[in-house]
């Protein structure tokens, strides 16, 4: 399996789509997590991704954690993760999400192989699944508008004051579902707690405490 990797990052006939799942530890040099090793130690995933990263014709980061960070590089962070991107320093095709839904990640993979890099947003998602703020599509918008809001999580109206993150949320889960189309977050009742955003988990913290006032005001007025 090394093998691959080597041949990969050496061989400039070698063309290949770089795909990481998961932050990258930096602390100690990345040598939290590893894979493979030599005569001088182990090869960690900093290095892996360092080297293969310069190489590849596209790297893409499939998750929250390897798009942004997400709970590994949370408050206090101990092994130091931190983003693909961040370690690469460039933007890379993000795919969000914890987890990402399926379709995100086979349909940007079949758009890189087929057709190039989707059009992304500023945060590195692809347009396709990640244009629209899913407050815009959730079947309890309209409780929102007329401001009935849920105040238990068993009851009807919007979700807003039990924590949904939805009006700065981007994603299209309102639409896909999830378990092949069988329901989602908001569908079974729990609100949206922002995975998709570069800003979980810290920034959306507590996950069911309501956002504050301006941001919801700055997210249903500008988007």
């Amino acid at each position: 399996a090394t093998a691959v990797f080597e041949d990969a990052g050496t061989n400039s006939a070698v063309k290949f789509l770089l795909v990481v799942e998961g932050a990258i530890p930096t602390a100690e040099n990345g040598l939290y997590v590893t894979f493979g090793e030599d005569s001088h130690g182990p090869h960690t995933i900093l290095d892996w991704t360092q080297k293969l990263g310069n190489s590849a014709m596209a790297v893409v980061a499939v998750g929250t954690c390897a798009a942004y960070g997400g709970i590994p590089a949370a408050h206090p962070n101990p092994t130091g993760a931190k983003s693909v991107g961040d370690v690469l320093g460039k933007l890379v095709v993000n795919i969000p999400g914890c987890p990402p839904h399926p379709d995100w990640i086979v349909g940007t993979l079949a758009h890189v192989l087929l057709f190039g890099l989707p059009e992304l947003d500023e945060y590195g998602r692809p347009l396709l699944f990640y244009d629209e703020v899913i407050h815009y599509n959730c079947p309890r918008y309209w409780d929102f508008e007329k401001q009935n809001y849920a105040q238990n999580l068993s009851d009807d109206g919007c979700l807003v004051f039990l924590g949904c993150k939805g009006p700065i949320a981007h994603a299209d889960c309102a639409q896909r579902h999830w378990n092949n189309g069988v329901n989602w977050c908001i569908g079974s009742r729990a609100p949206c707690i922002g995975c998709v955003q570069p800003e979980f988990p810290d920034d959306l913290s507590p996950l069911y405490a309501k956002l504050p006032d301006e941001k919801i005001a700055a997210a249903v007025t500008t988007t």
